[in-house]
């Protein structure tokens, strides 16, 4: 008795559709033309003609991938097909069948997808950012690795409550954890020096008991999340006070 799932044909590359099949682990048959598989894939090409007096004699092979995972991969085979919306329950197998028949953009999509960029302003903000180090790691993307190290530094504690399918390095977390405290120790030696200059205003004894008052509720703010823009609202919020002035705390602000 056979232990192989019984066969279908997938409807994104249905038969006939090239002249080569990929038979997915769950039994379902994709058919692709095989220049595109050699042209994409140095793994595949060397699979089309290794040990095959001629090319043209093997029409079709057997992989371990999930039909899910080579529905994804083969769009970036077709170029009369756009590549699915990264979804983070498949997207791990996804990269592995990438790494494996070495597929570098496939790489470079999920990046793409994953990084929000505002040239004006010169920022980038990773969506997922527990998630995409974790892979990140995972895969050897040291530019994605930065990136989404840069947005775990700033981002809220729930963001670390993310389940994450892929297992995160415990010397990445140990690193990460690390920077996030060395942050906070900046930010706090900043409120320290704001504290001493509302002290030595003369006209600001009035405000003074709400502005220290507030210093509590801002330091839990930013151990949940330590951010600078959030340090710098409340300081421009504490320099309306009389006797103490923006010139007063202008290289505070400075992040």
């Amino acid at each position: 008795m056979s232990s192989h799932p019984p066969r279908r044909h997938s409807e994104e590359f249905p038969e006939n559709y090239g002249d080569f099949q990929l038979v997915s682990s769950d039994g379902v048959v994709f058919s692709i033309p095989r220049i595109f598989l050699s042209h994409v894939s140095p793994v595949f090409r060397d699979m089309l003609n290794l040990g095959m007096e001629s090319p043209n004699e093997l029409a079709e092979l057997q992989l371990t991938e999930s039909s899910v995972t080579l529905d994804q991969l083969l769009r970036f085979f077709d170029p009369l097909k756009d590549p699915a919306p990264i979804d983070t329950k498949t997207v791990e197998p996804l990269l592995e069948s990438a790494r494996k028949y070495q597929i570098e953009h496939v790489f470079k999509y999920w990046e793409e997808q994953m990084v929000f960029r505002d040239e004006a302003k010169q920022i980038a903000k990773v969506y997922s950012p527990l998630a995409c180090l974790a892979l990140a790691c995972h895969f050897g993307r040291r530019e994605m690795t930065r990136l989404a190290l840069r947005e775990l530094l700033r981002a809220p504690s729930k963001d670390f409550q993310t389940p994450t399918r892929t297992i995160i390095d415990s010397g990445m977390l140990s690193h990460l954890f690390q920077l996030r405290q060395a942050r906070l120790t900046q930010m706090m030696e900043r409120i320290v020096e704001v504290q001493e200059g509302i002290k030595k205003g003369t006209r600001c004894r009035n405000g003074h008991l709400d502005v220290v008052h507030s210093f509590l509720g801002l330091i839990i703010q930013l151990v949940d999340e330590p951010s600078w823009n959030t340090l710098q609202r409340n300081i421009n919020s504490w320099s309306e006070c009389d006797g103490w002035g923006r010139s007063d705390h202008s290289g505070i602000l400075t992040s």
